[in-house]
């Protein structure tokens, strides 16, 4: 996630009764709101009638305790928790492809071994990386990988739990 130095970056996880429709009151009270949103994952959880839904914000901490309260009175709410990055698992996933050619294949290699990433495609003019790690680690690999050509990115929002 990208920080504004004067604001801080919040992690909601909500979990929901998952019912057509929750995400888009969820997201539409941000949005009357006018509150940003940086990021957002929904899925449902290992009881299929929960959804968690994770929400990355900007602001200070006045306009996130006004976010939980508003969220935290959606009929289909359950719970709303503001995580702590120190006691918190935190990261995202990404696919990159990158233009691949005779002279940068080797180079393009150990960058994703340096990562850990996982090379997934091979194409004689494209490669597709896969990386999961915390928004330093993802942000450090997309800026290594820019000079060789990034032709496209699929990056999921933060994912995170609770340690």
């Amino acid at each position: 996630m990208y920080e504004d130095a004067h604001e801080k970056q919040y992690v909601l996880s909500i979990l929901a009764k998952n019912n057509p429709g929750v995400l888009l009151r969820i997201s539409g009270l941000f949005s009357r709101r006018c509150y940003n949103i940086l990021s957002i994952v929904a899925c449902q959880t290992e009881d299929a009638g929960h959804s968690r839904i994770l929400i990355v914000v900007s602001g200070d901490d006045r306009i996130v305790r006004q976010v939980d309260k508003q969220v935290s009175k959606l009929v289909d709410v359950e719970k709303v928790t503001v995580l702590d990055r120190n006691r918190a698992t935190i990261r995202e996933h990404l696919l990159v492809k990158v233009a691949r050619t005779l002279q940068n294949s080797e180079k393009l290699v150990e960058l994703a071994n340096v990562f850990h990433a996982n090379i997934l495609h091979v194409e004689p003019n494209t490669m597709t990386l896969e990386l999961t790690g915390d928004a330093g680690t993802i942000n450090s690999f997309i800026e290594l990988l820019n000079p060789y050509g990034v032709e496209q990115i699929l990056r999921t929002g933060a994912m995170a739990m609770e340690n």
